[in-house]
This record gives structure tokens, sequence and C-alpha cells, in this order.
């Protein structure tokens, strides 16, 4: 869940960028940029969690059937041993996600350490406002971070009014809390340029703000353009402050040369009106009684994901293998085993577990969710008592592609495993399994979940119906 989340904040950051990016980049009414930057980002975190619902209004006789997350592979009832050490495609997605995680924390861990020791450096004086300033030796690029503000002895010599004026600026302005938070989003968004690019556009705001705040306090504005050249080389940067020295000189001293921007370019930010209503479409649910089924294939394992629909779920069809059974989600938070089965040799034929070619339903994957979609139905009687869970079927597809031996596993309820034997048993021939180029028997696994959804409610006005 959170990999997904994280990668519709990373979808909803890319397309606010490049809105950004072509419409009011180039604007002179830096305070509204700003908010405009702290408002996509914070759009972007909030998005993913409105869920709208676009309920169809066509009348559902009977319960529907709903594929989402189905897996199949080769039965992938392996020996115990494997099971543990299998890897699937998310596990190694999401190790490598929290390494990044970790690797850009302890980047901004180290900076906040070396900033706060630089801070018991030098000599400390009070200024108004609660500001303490550090004069520090060295060749030490000025920053602010928060209340305070450090500067370089030679810097306090030489242009104190000057670099002073810039980072009271910064703490008037309250950049470092913009800094703080857009530190947050890089951290859980590393992977995503668009994430490190916004905060580097959130940074140029920030230094075109303070800018604008000295020059409208009577500073020469030649005398300070040249202040910032002869500053722009050889100093150290820290992440987490307000640096005087940030990287753009040169559109910084443009922008101090622009003419203002009319007021009604600001109108060009209503361009990410219809970004938000496509992101909150693309997240919504979309209950409506035709399933919508597309299918991933990669390596020998193929993904089917689908719509949430109204009665019936029908979920999680992948290879048995303990790990993966145990992480499925069920209704009641109850996590089982299934026995793995071991290649055996009843009536005198072996069974494998895995294959170098997998058995194959007639017309693939899709022929396959359409016949489960087509031929499954939720018993009455369970519907009617409000029962639901995950039955888990196993199955042996044999060398002729036969489906024989069903036997549950993982039982529910009478009515819910008769039905998942009734459907497996129902399949027609499969496209055997080989191994070593002669067809064999292989062991499959089905786990197959049942879900009931609450009834709709009757509009104001709208008589019910009568079953």
């Amino acid at each position: 869940m959170l990999l997904i989340y994280q990668i519709k904040v990373g979808l909803c950051l890319i397309a606010f960028y490049l809105l950004w990016k072509l419409l009011l980049s180039r604007e002179t009414f830096h305070r509204f940029n700003r908010v405009a930057l702290l408002a996509v980002m914070v759009l972007a975190l909030v998005l993913p969690w409105i869920r709208l619902s676009l309920d169809a209004t066509v009348q559902v006789a009977k319960p529907m059937v709903v594929l989402e997350d189905l897996l199949v592979t080769p039965d992938g009832a392996a020996a115990t041993q494997q099971a543990s050490s299998s890897w699937g495609v998310m596990d190694i997605a999401a190790v490598a996600y929290f390494i990044g995680v970790a690797m850009v924390l302890a980047w901004l861990l180290h900076s906040q350490w070396s900033l706060h020791r630089l801070l018991k450096q030098g000599r400390r004086e009070s200024l108004p406002g609660g500001i303490t300033l550090h004069v520090v030796p060295g060749d030490q690029s000025p920053f602010s971070y928060f209340k305070h503000i450090v500067i370089s002895e030679q810097d306090y010599r030489d242009n104190p009014h000057e670099i002073l004026t810039h980072e009271q600026a910064h703490i008037g302005l309250r950049h470092s809390w913009d800094v703080l938070f857009m530190s947050v989003v890089t951290l859980f968004q590393w992977w995503n340029p668009a994430a490190w690019l916004l905060g580097r556009e959130l940074r140029q705001v920030h230094e075109y703000e303070a800018d604008e705040s000295v020059l409208n306090q009577g500073i020469n504005a030649k005398q300070y353009q040249l202040l910032l050249i002869r500053k722009s080389v050889g100093d150290k940067l820290f992440s987490m402050a307000n640096n005087f020295n940030y990287q753009s000189l040169k559109k910084r001293i443009r922008m101090m040369s622009m003419n203002k921007s009319s007021r009604w370019n600001r109108l060009r930010a209503l361009a990410a009106v219809p970004v938000i209503a496509l992101a909150l479409l693309a997240f919504a649910n979309n209950k409506s009684v035709a399933a919508v089924v597309t299918a991933d294939v990669q390596q020998d394992r193929v993904t089917q994901s689908a719509e949430e629909t109204p009665e019936l779920v029908l979920v999680g069809m992948r290879p048995d293998n303990t790990a993966e059974v145990e992480a499925a989600p069920q209704a009641d938070d109850v996590k089982a085993k299934v026995q793995t089965p071991q290649e055996t040799e009843p009536q005198s034929k072996k069974v494998y577990n895995s294959v170098e070619q997998m058995p194959e339903f007639p017309g693939g994957v899709a022929a396959m969710m359409r016949y489960l979609q087509e031929n499954i139905k939720y018993p009455p009687e369970a519907a009617k008592n409000d029962i639901e869970g995950r039955v888990v079927v196993q199955f042996i597809i044999d060398k002729t592609g036969e489906v024989e031996d069903v036997k549950v596993v993982r039982p529910v309820s009478e009515e819910l495993d008769a039905e998942a034997v009734r459907v497996v048993k129902s399949f027609p021939k499969f496209e055997p399994g080989r191994q070593d180029g002669e067809a064999v028997a292989v062991w499959y696994t089905l786990p197959i979940s049942f879900k009931l959804q609450s009834k709709p409610q009757p509009q104001e006005g709208e008589k019910p119906q009568i079953p």
C-alpha cells in the first residue's frame, strides 16, 4: 500500500512540476508562487487519499464477480525452504525504496548535525526579533536557520548590512519551515526527480523573496548584485538552511531586473484544476456492474488487477508459496499456512511442484479470467448469512491437461468451499505443463476470496427495491 501511495504521489508531483515550469516559474509575484509550490506539494500528498465513488445506477440482479490482484504461475507449491527465499518484484522494490529512504535520511541527519555543530562555534550576538547571530571563522557562506544567522568574520567586517538584511528577510518570511516540509517530501519521494526539482524551485523562490525584501529597504541594486557575484563560489552549503549563496545566481539577478508580472497571470494557476480532476478520477473507486480487467505479464508471473465492483470479489490467484499466501490480506486478519504438497508419485505418476513450462488455460490468462467471471456464483445461503472469506483450492493438472484431485486446503464454509471446488472442476482442459520437453502433471493452488458488499441505501424519495 505504501509503495502504491508513493507512486501516486510521485505522478501528481511530476504533473504539477511540469505545470509550474511552463506557466509560473518566470513570473515575479514571488509570494504567490511560493504558496502555489507549497500547495501543489500538499495536494500531491492528499489527492491519493481522496477516493471518489463512481457508482453505476444499473440494478444488479445477482452478485457480481471481479478479479483483483490476480497472480497466475505454475503451481507455486514449491518446497517450504524455497518459499522462504522466494522474492517477488514488489518485495525487491520495497527493499530498494526503504534503502533509499534510509540513505537520504542519513544525509539529512548528517547535514543537521553539521549545522548544529557549526552553531556552537564562534561568538554570538543578539539581534532584534530574538535572532541569534553566529560569527564564525573561516570561509563560510552566510545562511539562516529558523532564528539563527551564521556569517563569517570577513563578511561581518565587509558587508554586514546587506547580508544581514537578506538573512533577516528569510527569517521574517519563515522560509525554514518551508525547507523542513520540503525535506520530508523529498525524503519519501527520493526516487522522483520532480520532488527534488520542486524543492529547488521553492528554494529559488525563497531567494527571490529575500532579494526583493533587500531592495525594498533601499539597498542599491547594483551594489547588491556585485556582492552576490563575489560570494558565488567556494562556500559550504547546508541542506536544511537558507543559504545566502544559492546556486542559480544568474536567475536571481535577472529576476531583480524584470518588470513586474501582470496580476492576471496568476490565473494560470487554474491550469492545475484539470490535473486535480484527472487525479481524482484516476484514484476513484469505480463501482460498476462490469469488471475492468488488465494483465501485465513479466517473466513467469502474470499480474491481474481490476477495479472493485459491487458484490463479490474474487482476488489473489497466485502460486502457492507459503509466504505469499500468508501475506494475502484476510477480512478477519487471520493468516493461514497452506500445507505444501511434496512431489509425489500417486498411481505411478510423478506430480511436480514447478516445471519449466507452465500449464496454460485455453486462450491464455484473459480467457481464464473471463471464465471465472462468467461461471462463479455466490452461494445464496452464504450471501444470506453474510459469510465471506478466502477458500484455498489445490488441484493437479495432469499430463493430458485435465484438472483432477481437487481439494480444499483452507476452508471457509461448506457453501463457499463447494462453489470454489465446483468452478475449478468445471475448467476445460489446459495445455499441460512440460519438463524436459515431456508433458507432466503439475500441482496448482488457487486462492479465491469471496466478499459481499453492503447494499446501496435508497436515495431520498426512492422506494426500496424488494427482492
